[in-house]
């Protein structure tokens, strides 16, 4: 099976002052933490070999949930230490502990009940060097990374946080946002420099799409949730009323 590897590294800055103390993948979500939702989804689907990929308190993320042994997986750690690696840059220092030809990655600030099945199918039957979950774009929505696709699925553009001029330059065109999940084949973190601040949306995608790789959405329409702010994670916690998140 292959591995999932889960991006937590980051500062969080927009959590704060919630996470001065817990990472933000610590965060409680009806009881539990937020990554222990994503981890029970992944044990529910077979994935049992999960990377934590962590930096900011990252001792809190280990000592919380060890090796794994405890949940019935097998967990091991990327830690970054003297710098943060960004995004993609924190999956490449996790390519030593990734078997197999290809990886899932999850942004760790993610509930989803996305077909994780459907995903690897369509990654295979495109042939693709990389696929991006993608969400089609709400009115008004600037946040995220804009993503433009031709009539095959395959990425023409990828616009990290846009403004509306942006927006309005493709106004012909489908408009989705990036959803912080991806199907990787192994060979793509080669395109990551090594010990560099490096993002997936910033700089990989872009550069992926200069250079002609298979790099295509996919689209989605399950349950999907991003807590990537105090009043995200507010409306969750309405949302929610004391219940599961639809994941489980």
């Amino acid at each position: 099976m292959m591995p999932i590897v889960i991006v937590a590294g980051g500062l969080a800055t927009r959590m704060q002052p919630l996470t001065e103390n817990i990472p933000k993948c610590l965060i409680d979500i009806n009881g539990t933490p937020l990554i222990e939702h994503q981890l029970r989804f992944f044990k529910k689907l077979g994935y049992t070999k999960i990377i934590f990929c962590i930096a900011h308190l990252a001792d809190k993320v280990k000592d919380y949930f060890g090796d794994g042994s405890a949940y019935g997986l097998k967990i091991s750690y990327a830690e970054e230490q003297e710098q943060l690696l960004g995004t993609a840059g924190s999956v490449k220092k996790a390519a030593s502990l990734i078997d197999g030809d290809k990886l899932i990655v999850f942004y760790g600030d993610v509930l989803t009940s996305l077909d994780v099945g459907a995903l690897l199918d369509f990654h295979s039957l495109k042939n693709a060097d990389a696929t991006v979950c993608v969400r089609p774009l709400p009115e008004g929505y600037r946040s995220s990374s804009l993503v433009m696709m031709d009539e095959a699925n395959a990425i023409t553009h990828f616009i990290e946080k846009p403004d509306l001029q942006a927006i309005a330059r493709f106004s012909s065109e489908k408009k989705y946002i990036n959803s912080g999940i991806y199907v990787l084949q192994k060979e793509v973190l080669e395109l990551i420099p090594q010990h560099s601040a490096y993002d997936f949306a910033k700089h990989l995608f872009p550069l992926m799409i200069g250079q002609r790789r298979n790099l295509y959405g996919y689209v989605m329409h399950e349950f999907f949730r991003e807590v990537g702010s105090i009043k995200k994670y507010g409306a969750l916690l309405a949302e929610l009323k004391g219940k599961a998140p639809l994941m489980e």
